[in-house]
């Protein structure tokens, strides 16, 4: 992990484009209604079979964009997931060493929350939006699961980085856009991918408000401390502010 960081960041944090010739700062706060699908322990039982399946997340963000040469925009979101499940379950799962038995009402708790700063240039910046950079992302959370018998903690304690893209498509004179963001790593088998499709509009003004309405997939692959293949998917709805 150490290696991947200096790597990936001399590779995209390059010189490419700068494209803000005035300092602009965007915020935003939205609502993501997410399902999880995918397996969590080793072995493994489904996320479904424990009642994790849809929860409500709050996410915030803050970007500033500007025009110095070499100095990459910054990007700041904070994204909280968590989830509190109980389940009498119908297969064997093992969870960092701890093992639950068929038949046994296990409480979960689940916590993914994680921060995200990313670093990006502006490729373009006009009725075509085009942004790559670095997404450093902070997880500090745990999978926790107990029963009358057993109880395990496992911790999900990782800095992780990503390749960062984002394309947008801006109507001329109308306020509305639409495109794709993602971020994505694939390391040591390990892999996790986050990816966006939006539509938005601005209501024209000195101060720009606005909403965003899009669908969002979180997905990981990873043999840690927690070994989990699971996804997050689901709409989400958020307020913007432009200024």
């Amino acid at each position: 992990m150490k290696k991947i960081i200096p790597a990936l960041a001399l590779s995209l944090l390059s010189p490419l484009a700068f494209s803000d010739s005035l300092l602009g700062i965007h915020a935003e706060v939205g609502r993501w209604n997410a399902d999880y699908h995918g397996d969590l322990g080793d072995p493994s039982i489904n996320v479904r079979d424990l009642r994790l399946r849809e929860s409500d997340n709050n996410f915030y963000s803050l970007a500033l964009e500007h025009g110095v040469p070499l100095i990459p925009n910054v990007k700041l979101q904070y994204t909280d997931i968590t989830s509190s499940q109980s389940a009498t379950i119908s297969d064997f799962f093992t969870l960092d060493g701890t093992s639950f038995l068929p038949g046994t009402e296990v409480d979960t708790h689940v916590d993914l929350s994680h921060t995200d700063l990313i670093l990006y240039y502006q490729l373009l910046d006009n009725t075509v939006e085009l942004d790559l950079g670095l997404n450093v992302r902070r997880f500090d959370g745990y999978v926790e699961a107990s029963s009358f018998y057993a109880s395990e903690k496992a911790k999900l304690d990782e800095t992780i980085p990503l390749v960062y893209a984002k394309a947008m498509f801006h109507l001329p004179f109308s306020g509305f856009a639409a495109g794709v963001e993602g971020s994505f790593i694939k390391y040591d088998g390990n892999r996790l991918s986050d990816y966006t499709a939006k539509v938005r509009y601005l209501f024209d003004g000195a101060i720009d408000l606005g909403v965003e309405l899009g669908y969002r997939e979180m997905s990981f692959d990873i043999d840690e401390s927690v070994v989990a293949d699971v996804s997050l998917k689901g709409p989400y709805a958020a307020l913007l502010l432009h200024f």
